[in-house]
């Protein structure tokens, strides 16, 4: 019963007739109970979006490494109890630029040194994510504001592509988990 819940899940997933989100949520509400719930963090925060404790502990684990940079939260949900540590989720890095719009719409660069990173985390949930994309009329190449630096006014713009491509790899990664948790039902 349970196996053939997941796999119609992961069928679904794969054909993209179910939303990632819808997966996540599935998913969780199938496993809670059969799993522990630190095997259940991940689907948590793709869903609903990573914490700010998970962002310190990314930053610490690799506080050197070109592949982390700059970590700016978009959005915080609330804390839980204690939880299993995260693997840093580095499809999760938009790539944009730092810069303000003029009075004609185009972007000016914003070259100040607290805004050298062409990249921030997306800590929003698969369910924030997947609801921009539908407000947009073109997801693939509308350019899209994600995050604002107080001190220049600046904003962090990217191509929608990139929420596009996270949405993307949640899905991928999510039918992987499915395919591991279905291999352990059988055994």
């Amino acid at each position: 019963m349970l196996y053939d819940q997941l796999s119609r899940i992961k069928t679904q997933l794969s054909s993209k007739e179910l939303s990632v989100s819808d997966g996540l949520l599935l998913t969780m509400r199938a496993l809670r109970g059969h799993l522990p719930d630190a095997k259940l963090i991940w689907l948590n925060r793709e869903l609903l979006g990573y914490r700010p404790e998970d962002l310190e502990e990314f930053s610490e684990k690799e506080p050197k490494k070109a592949v982390f940079p700059k970590i700016v939260m978009l959005w915080s949900p609330a804390k839980k109890q204690e939880e299993e540590k995260l693997s840093s989720p580095v499809y999760r890095f938009l790539q944009g630029t730092w810069g303000k719009l003029d009075e004609s719409g185009g972007m000016t660069t914003i070259c100040e040194p607290q805004l050298m990173e062409k990249s921030i985390f997306c800590n929003i949930g698969i369910q924030q994510l997947e609801a921009q994309l539908t407000e947009m009329d073109d997801p693939l190449s509308a350019l899209f504001s994600m995050s604002f630096d107080k001190a220049t006014g600046a904003e962090f713009y990217c191509y929608s592509k990139e929420l596009v491509r996270i949405q993307e790899a949640v899905r991928i990664k999510l039918c992987q988990f499915l395919d591991e948790v279905m291999e352990e039902i059988v055994e």
